[in-house]
């Protein structure tokens, strides 16, 4: 069940296992959804001796949309807000599509505040033009209808079962509210159009020095959104000490699709930082 508190005056849900002395795991989802996607895979990171903390981002799952734009900048202001509402001084950061985007560029200059960094099923880099979904939400005009093809449920849950076969009903729903709620209508529309890989362009050749920490990267094998290749090239051009696992036969959702995979990936990456840096 998850947990609620106020970010900013703003309601925010989260998932929170585990002891609160525990060294702290957080957890950033992307787009479309919520912090249900971590729900297994935080469960076996609890279990390993950990606590996990998965919030929903503002206008996805249960938690109220900022008053303003929902931008990239502005979830990185979250990140910040979130973590000092709860008072973590020091934690592991693993991220997932959107969540990427924003965690990995928030760590840049908040490197201190992290242990380590996973990233998953996204990359990091001026380079990077958006995929076919992303160019159309990133258009006037187009993004508007593709939004409003997505408030259809139907037409939302066909699209979420057949990119995840075997995702419950009840992480659907929690999924959809980004669209179901008119509060949440430009969410979407603000995040992609505030997407410019240019923003990128100061890390480029950079990226280890502002990140001097342990960092794993996992996709899956048949992701059709982002290639693994794009991991393999953050790898090799940014982060050459960073490890780099691919899940077999799965696609974009690695922590919904395969979560024994992901679980034993993280909790492997979890155990190898012990000692790396003073709590």
């Amino acid at each position: 069940m998850k947990k609620i508190m106020k970010v900013r005056g703003k309601e925010t849900h989260y998932l929170d296992y585990g002891s609160s002395d525990a060294p702290a795991v957080l957890f950033l989802h992307g787009f479309p959804e919520s912090s249900l996607l971590w729900n297994e895979v935080a469960l076996v990171v609890q279990k390993a001796g950990y606590r996990a903390i998965a919030p929903d981002l503002p206008g996805f799952g249960q938690s109220v949309a900022f008053d303003e734009p929902s931008t990239w900048e502005r979830y990185m202001e979250f990140l910040s807000d979130f973590v000092a509402e709860l008072s973590i001084e020091q934690f592991h950061l693993v991220t997932h599509d959107w969540g990427v985007l924003i965690g990995t560029r928030w760590a840049c200059t908040h490197s201190l505040q992290l242990r380590s960094l996973v990233i998953s099923d996204a990359t990091f880099s001026p380079d990077y033009v958006w995929h076919k979904d992303a160019q159309i939400i990133r258009s006037p005009g187009e993004g508007e209808q593709w939004v409003a093809f997505l408030q259809n449920k139907p037409v939302f849950d066909g699209f979420m079962k057949k990119s995840i076969p075997n995702m419950s009903q009840a992480i659907v729903e929690d999924f959809y509210k980004l669209f179901s709620d008119p509060l949440n209508e430009e969410v979407t529309l603000d995040l992609y159009r505030s997407g410019e890989m240019q923003k990128l362009e100061m890390y480029r050749g950079h990226l280890a020095e502002f990140l001097s920490l342990p960092v794993t990267i996992i996709f899956g094998e048949h992701d059709t959104y982002i290639h693994p290749e794009f991991g393999l090239k953050l790898k090799k051009e940014e982060l050459p000490h960073a490890s780099f696992h691919i899940i077999p036969e799965v696609g974009h959702f690695t922590p919904l699709e395969a979560p024994k995979e992901y679980g034993s990936l993280l909790t492997q990456h979890l155990n190898q930082i012990s000692g790396f840096r003073e709590w």
